[in-house]
């Protein structure tokens, strides 16, 4: 495991890792993924630090850890404590928690067994967070998808005409542009609206970003969820939709790959009316073009080639979305 920088240089990386070693924490390596994530290797075993610029925004990351650590099978990783006892480490203006290394594999959203215990996982971690104490509820923001999307849409909007692209791929934008349009337009605000005020009622808790690699297959069937970060109290259909949406660009668009996912609620979903019309929204292009414009000329190229490959076959999927919502068997 090689070692990495942290801050701006070596000398505040030594004085991190003597800090940890007063935490009792006796390290051989160390690896910085990100400037607030740290891997150390130690005597005891693996662990992930992750900082955090406010001690409140740790305390709810670990308060949340605490409601999944009363669980017998837990579906996310769970902190623990610093071999002092103490559950946060301060240094120099960051505040860390810290948790086991979880050894395993992302998934990987080309295979078939990969995506059933993909949604499956995420069933299960939706069973394990309905909660319905004030305490934990008031950690966690909610949002009006429609205002979410509208936001993005615009940005997206707006930062496509900032920067010269081909002809092709300005048609391309306006193709995209086009979609998210009628998407809008379609979606049932007071429908949306009410579901989202019921998850709030309930306590539904949603993950947020359940990305490939935000799943972990520690073995066979076991795979959890890592990452906090985007936890929200809205309807847990969300996520569903989200996995929809991050399963279909590995399978061109096809939709017998959600039968595939065996699972009798997705299929129930996929009856109506505003998930359907909510997969025309081309959620996943705006945010990664939104990125690449901020990142810059090798990114704009990346997603370029990708929106290339990837039109033709989402192209011919909405429209089948679209002429099933116009005329409903």
């Amino acid at each position: 495991m090689k070692s990495n920088s942290y801050g701006d240089g070596f000398k505040r990386k030594r004085l991190f890792l003597s800090s940890l070693t007063e935490k009792g924490l006796d390290i051989k390596n160390h690896y910085f993924v990100k400037q607030n994530v740290c891997i150390i290797e130690t005597k005891a075993g693996t662990y992930v630090l992750k900082g955090f610029s406010r001690k409140e925004e740790c305390q709810e990351q670990l308060k949340l850890s605490r409601w999944y650590s009363q669980q017998s099978s837990p579906m996310m990783g769970i902190y623990t404590a610093f071999p002092t006892g103490k559950k946060i480490h301060y240094y120099e203006n960051m505040y860390w928690g810290i948790m086991p290394f979880y050894k395993g594999d992302e998934l990987d959203l080309n295979d078939e067994k990969d995506i059933r215990d993909g949604i499956h996982a995420i069933r299960k971690f939706h069973r394990q967070s309905i909660f319905q104490s004030d305490s934990y509820l008031s950690l966690l923001s909610s949002y009006s998808l429609i205002e979410k999307w509208t936001k993005r849409f615009n940005a997206f909007k707006r930062n496509s005409k900032k920067h010269h692209i081909s002809h092709e791929m300005s048609e391309a934008f306006q193709e995209m542009i086009g979609w998210g349009k009628w998407s809008l337009s379609k979606l049932n605000r007071r429908e949306l609206e009410k579901m989202e005020q019921n998850a709030r009622q309930k306590g539904e808790v949603c993950h947020g970003d359940v990305a490939p690699h935000n799943f972990m297959r520690l073995s066979g069937d076991n795979v959890i969820l890592i990452d906090y970060d985007l936890f929200s109290v809205v309807p847990h259909d969300y996520d569903i939709l989200q996995y929809v949406n991050r399963i279909m660009p590995y399978w061109d668009w096809s939709p017998s790959i959600l039968r595939k996912c065996q699972d009798p609620e997705l299929e129930s979903l996929l009856r109506k009316k505003w998930f359907l019309i909510a997969l025309v929204f081309p959620t996943d292009l705006y945010r990664e073009w939104n990125r690449a414009f901020e990142a810059g000329k090798d990114q704009i190229k990346e997603m370029t080639a990708f929106t290339e490959e990837d039109l033709p076959f989402r192209r011919k999927f909405i429209k089948t979305i679209q002429e099933l919502v116009k005329n409903p068997t």
